[in-house]
């Protein structure tokens, strides 16, 4: 193999690591995008639920006062 084939190979090969290494920014971005979501979600239910409880606990209170 002649030095300008093995200098194309090795630039061949960096080409698709750095293609490589952006998808996986890419992908880490989308993951990061996804788990914010989830977690605004998770955040959300558990309002929600903590004002359901409360409003149960307060239920059960007026009956028992009654």
């Amino acid at each position: 193999m002649q030095q300008t084939e093995m200098f194309a190979l090795l630039e061949r090969k960096i080409e698709e690591m750095l293609e490589e290494v952006e998808l996986l920014r890419m992908e880490v971005t989308e993951l990061r995008d996804a788990k914010d979501a989830l977690e605004a979600d998770k955040s959300e239910s558990t309002r929600r639920l903590q004002s359901l409880l409360a409003r149960f606990e307060s239920t059960q209170a007026a009956q028992s006062a009654a």
